[in-house]
């Protein structure tokens, strides 16, 4: 009960499978699990998504059952849970609002409700709903005001005030079409040892913990927080190496699913040409049968339902996201803790366990009686609903009838008749509510596309464009190629910012402390500041060189780069690219292999050099697999050579973890701080002797 699992967090474009989220979230929410997304928030703003989202985030997020899942950004998570911020020093770019750690910044922000956290509390929010119903309160309301008092009188806590408690611990993992332990996990060594507990290349030096004022700091630091490890995966990554349990799962010819991407305006179906292979099951099967089993053994062990309280952040797009002008802290008694406005929203949902499984094949009638909800605004789809379940499989139990999402491509079919991107009545409905929150006429976007409707069958027989949709900010009238922000220059649509407006000025207190209200030059982290070789020292003909990471320009970055073919055209690794200069400098030639080490861990694989390569400056692309041609390294007591991010670690910049202020309030995926993205320095030597496999 006091385990918390954790789903995705590997999952860096989580948008591209609209469909087959459902697999990996939606049971795991029901049961009040903890969604994780992946790379970082902010991955991709400044762009859009033109993916299906109103329909995609109900059943994605099980809102057509539960109003209220739990989902967090993944660096903060893992900065926090495998114990990276004890390897930080005080930080002048944390030195806001008063604190001078990024834990410290942390905590205050999931205790404003800027930011959200799981686990929550540092008890079960089932036991405490019981609590407070045995202490008298009755009903949503009286159970928020118990909660808030028991956090005022701190007889309650969240949890990330104290994070290596073993009840704040998470426990299982669930990673679903994602390398989550080493192409997504920045800081790859501090996962193996901070959650898996298994040896590590990393020999960097905890800090004296002085600067974390807001967070106890127990000693020592914890290895091995995760029981179970479980990878829903179709090949043999990094991550199903050190996993529990893998579930072989589908590729993209053996299932049905949709797909979109950023910036474009199709969307095309995968279709099963051939079945599963051997052992290997659908992701929607899987997750079917995880649930059944789950409802089975619920009944007998912890029968149900049960009442749960779901904390949830000053959201965007929500009212609440302009509740805090000013920054007034609850917690240092400045003003009074109010839900929703100086603290997070509190919800009381129902857990049933044991109609998990009906529940996952069901589309609920939450949406159908309140409407469905996006960009802040809502729109009405009852007659829809009841329109579709004519000729649509339906489901039956405990006495009520539901649209069926048992198979796959009855769960498409659901989310294209309920998205404004594939219904055309859905898309006017949508645009006829946002005209009453901007004042403007916009339904006549959608008049003409009212009587469309798309069908996976129609997206089988020819891949189908967008319509015109009141969630995004492109026109994709007349066959016009999507851009963004067209709907905002053309039809005068403000902004979803504070001045409706691009604008420049952000006059948050925490932006002002950090000198950052304006756009402002900050110049890269310098060596001493980085503290990644406080412990690694240079030996023989060495160089200490600026290491990044970025995505391919040169090569390949593909899922199946790793089959012999491209091996073959990739020297058979993933190489390391130095300038020619510096690869003179300490005596390596074109090919040779070489150790790239520093405190964070080590890799060990050839040199690729050039002159396009700047002087000072190593590039590894992203994401080689630590399953191939990584030879042991001599630096690290003949361990294994890791992967793109075993020389990383999580940095996260204390100003976007401030919300509560218009467009900087959190939204899944969009608004919270991103993890540095791969910036390090590293020491290059030539490998002693010949490489050991």
């Amino acid at each position: 009960g006091k385990c918390t699992i954790i789903v995705g967090s590997g999952i860096n474009h989580w948008y591209h499978s609209n469909l087959n989220y459902r697999t990996a979230i939606t049971g795991l929410i029901l049961c009040g699990c903890v969604g994780v997304n992946g790379g970082g928030l902010n991955h991709y703003t400044g762009q859009e998504k033109v993916a299906p989202e109103a329909a995609w985030k109900s059943i994605a997020f099980a809102l057509d059952w539960i109003g209220h899942p739990r989902l967090q950004n993944a660096p903060s998570f893992h900065y926090v849970h495998c114990d990276q911020w004890r390897y930080d020093p005080p930080d002048k770019d944390a030195a806001v609002l008063g604190y001078s750690h990024p834990l410290d910044v942390q905590v205050n922000s999931v205790r404003m409700g800027w930011l959200p956290f799981f686990p929550q509390f540092n008890r079960n929010t089932i036991e405490l709903v019981r609590e407070a119903e045995q202490a008298g309160a009755r009903g949503e309301l009286e159970i928020t005001d118990w909660l808030v008092r028991q956090l005022r009188q701190k007889q309650v806590r969240f949890a990330v005030e104290d994070p290596d408690a073993p009840e704040n611990w998470p426990r299982v993992w669930y990673i679903w079409r994602g390398n989550a332990l080493l192409s997504s996990a920045k800081g790859h060594e501090y996962f193996l040892r901070h959650y898996l507990g298994t040896g590590s290349n990393a020999v960097a030096d905890e800090c004296d913990g002085s600067a974390v004022k807001e967070a106890r700091r127990p000693q020592p630091a914890p290895e091995g927080k995760f029981d179970l490890l479980i990878d829903i995966n179709f090949r043999m990554d990094s991550s199903a190496l050190y996993s529990d349990v893998i579930l072989p799962t589908a590729t993209w010819y053996e299932k049905s699913d949709m797909n979109t991407t950023d910036l474009h305006s199709f969307i095309h179906p995968l279709s099963e040409a051939v079945p599963p292979c051997w052992e290997s099951k659908t992701d929607w099967e899987i997750f079917k049968l995880i649930a059944k089993k789950v409802s089975a053994l619920s009944r007998v062990h912890f029968p149900g339902p049960f009442k749960d309280i779901v904390a949830t952040p000053l959201g965007h797009d929500t009212s609440r996201e302009i509740s805090q002008p000013e920054v007034k802290d609850w917690y240092r008694g400045e003003c009074e803790p109010v839900p929703g406005k100086t603290m997070p929203a509190f919800s009381v949902v129902e857990r049933d366990y044991g109609n998990l499984s009906n529940q996952f094949v069901s589309y609920g009638h939450r949406e159908r009686d309140e409407g469905m909800a996006e960009r802040g605004i809502r729109w009405d789809i009852e007659d829809l609903y009841f329109e579709f379940m004519k000729g649509a499989p339906t489901t039956t139990w405990n006495g009520k009838s539901y649209l069926s999402l048992a198979e796959a491509k009855e769960a498409a079919n659901v989310l294209l008749q309920f998205a404004p991107e594939t219904n055309g009545e859905v898309a006017y409905r949508g645009f006829k509510s946002l005209e009453t929150v901007v004042g403007r006429p916009l339904a006549d976007l959608a008049e003409p596309y009212r009587s469309v409707r798309r069908s996976y069958d129609d997206l089988a027989a020819q891949p189908r464009r967008i319509l015109t949709s009141p969630c995004w900010s492109g026109i994709t009238n007349g066959g016009r190629a999507y851009a963004p922000f067209c709907i905002n220059v053309e039809r005068l649509v403000p902004w979803r910012t504070l001045t409706g407006r691009q604008h420049f000025y952000i006059d948050h207190a925490g932006y002002i402390d950090a000198g950052e209200s304006l756009p402002t030059f900050k110049s890269k982290i310098g060596l001493q500041e980085s503290r990644d070789l406080e412990k690694s020292g240079r030996t023989g003909k060495s160089l200490v060189i600026n290491c990044i990471t970025p995505h391919g320009k040169w090569h390949i970055h593909s899922t199946y780069y790793d089959n012999l073919i491209m091996l073959t055209l990739s020297r058979g690794v993933e190489p390391f690219w130095l300038n020619t200069e510096d690869a003179r400098q300490i005596g390596v030639k074109d090919n040779d292999w070489i150790e790239v080490y520093n405190d964070n861990g080590v890799i060990v694989t050839r040199a690729a050099v050039s002159v396009r390569v700047p002087r000072g400056v190593g590039i590894f692309y992203h994401a080689p697999e630590r399953t191939i041609s990584f030879p042991k390294s001599p630096m690290r007591s003949n361990k294994r050579g890791g992967g793109t991010n075993s020389i990383t670690r999580i940095r996260l910049k204390p100003v976007l973890m401030m919300g509560g202020y218009a467009q900087l309030s959190f939204a899944f995926n969009a608004w919270g701080p991103p993890a540095g993205d791969r910036d390090t320095y590293t020491i290059v030597r030539k490998l002693e002797g010949k490489p050991a496999f």
